[in-house]
């Protein structure tokens, strides 16, 4: 009769099994030590790159200001003379504006005969302008009768007087003549004076 096998029987092929799984190496296909290096390598070298440029934009600002002083440093001489040009201009053109200022007229008589074309009534006819010491005389006539053709040279004057452009060139502006010349019919001839202001020192 055949013996029953132990099943605490040792078999004659065993021995003790003294391996440090702990201190085993990893038997994946990629290990995490592995991926963890890539990471911090790719992460060391994109640093790099990026200190790199920030050198290289450095060092070229620094080339580019250092041209450009030179180039400052070189047009220096001209900018001064420039400048120099420049005093020298005003204190010309300071001259002439007082010279100007001098011999500037009052008045200038092509302007002042365009505004009275453009303020003239339509019956009033201009024969004359006289300029002379005691101001400008204006003469003409007016085909109306005494009490309009007054009435119109009066409105006239209040109108010489309040225009922007006229009014304020003279102290003073007055219908000092108004008559019926003989022979003239219905024609009331007219003077009208203007007083220039006395001129500023």
């Amino acid at each position: 009769m055949s013996r029953e096998r132990d099943p605490l029987g040792l078999s004659p092929h065993w021995h003790v099994d003294l391996r440090l799984v702990a201190e085993l190496p990893e038997d994946n296909v990629v290990g995490k030590r592995f991926l963890t290096n890539v990471v911090f390598s790719a992460v060391a070298v994109g640093v790099m790159l990026f200190t790199g440029w920030i050198g290289y934009q450095n060092w070229t600002l620094r080339h580019l200001i250092a041209d450009w002083e030179k180039r400052i440093a070189d047009n220096r001489p001209e900018v001064a003379d420039i400048k120099h040009m420049q005093q020298e201009y005003a204190v010309e053109s300071a001259k002439i504006d007082q010279a100007y200022a001098l011999v500037k007229p009052q008045l200038f008589v092509s302007g002042f005969v365009i505004d009275l074309g453009r303020t003239r009534p339509e019956q009033m006819v201009i024969d004359t302008i006289e300029w002379t010491e005691a101001g400008i005389m204006v003469r003409g006539n007016v085909r109306e009768n005494s009490q309009r053709a007054a009435t119109l040279l009066g409105t006239y004057t209040k109108q010489l007087v309040q225009d922007k452009k006229i009014g304020p060139l003279f102290r003073e502006i007055a219908l000092t003549s108004l008559d019926r010349g003989a022979g003239s019919g219905d024609l009331l001839n007219f003077e009208l004076t203007f007083r220039l202001k006395a001129p500023k020192p």
